[in-house]
C-alpha cells in the first residue's frame, strides 16, 4: 500500500496548487474586485495552469507552485509599484453620485503626464519579465526536452494573445476600435 504513504505529499502539494489555482482565477475575473485589474500570468502559471497538457510529474508541480510562490513575492513591489502608476479610472458612465478614484469628471491624463508614466513604468516592467524569465529557466531545469518543447509553445502562444489583448485595448482608448 504505497500509495498511501503518499497521499500526505500528494496532499501536502494540492493545497498549494489549488491556492495558486484559486488566486490566478481571481487575477482574471471581470468583475469583484474593487481595483483587480487583468495581469498577464506568469510563464510558471501557464506551466501550472497546463499541467496535464505537460504532463508534469507531482514533484515537478511542486517545484513550479514554489518557484511560483518566490516569483510573487519578488515581484509584489514591483506590481505596487506599476498599479501606483496607473491613471485612475473614471467613474462608470451614469454614476454621478461619486467621482470615484478618477479625475475631476473622468478626464483622461493629458499626453506629457502619460508619456512620463510611460517612462516609469517601461523599467517596472522589465523587470518583472526579466525575474519571470529567471523562474521559468529555474522551472525549465526540471522539464523534460519535451516538457520543455510544449511549454515554450504555451507560453509563446499566451504572451501572442497578451500582445493582441493589449493592442485591442490601446485601440479601443484610442477611439479606432469602434
Amino acid at each position: 500500500m504505497a500509495c498511501w504513504k503518499k497521499l500526505p505529499l500528494v496532499m501536502v502539494m494540492a493545497f498549494p496548487l489549488l491556492a495558486c489555482a484559486q488566486d490566478a482565477q481571481a487575477q482574471r475575473g471581470s468583475g469583484g474586485g474593487e481595483m483587480m485589474r487583468r495581469r498577464p500570468p506568469s510563464s510558471l502559471q501557464v506551466l501550472l495552469e497546463n499541467r496535464e497538457t505537460l504532463a508534469l510529474t507531482p514533484e515537478q508541480v511542486g517545484k513550479v507552485t514554489e518557484l511560483q510562490a518566490a516569483l510573487e513575492t519578488k515581484n509584489a513591489p514591483l506590481i505596487e509599484k506599476l498599479e501606483a502608476l496607473r491613471p485612475p479610472r473614471p467613474p462608470p458612465p451614469g454614476d454621478g453620485s461619486r467621482a470615484g478614484n478618477g479625475p475631476p469628471g473622468g478626464a483622461p491624463p493629458d499626453a506629457a503626464e502619460m508619456e512620463a508614466r510611460r517612462q516609469q513604468v517601461e523599467p517596472l516592467f522589465q523587470e518583472v519579465r526579466a525575474n519571470d524569465d529567471a523562474a521559468y529557466a529555474q522551472a525549465e531545469a526540471v522539464l523534460s526536452d519535451a516538457q520543455k518543447t510544449k511549454a515554450r509553445a504555451l507560453i509563446s502562444q499566451v504572451r501572442e494573445q497578451e500582445r493582441s489583448r493589449r493592442e485591442a485595448m490601446h485601440q479601443r482608448m484610442r477611439g479606432g476600435g469602434q
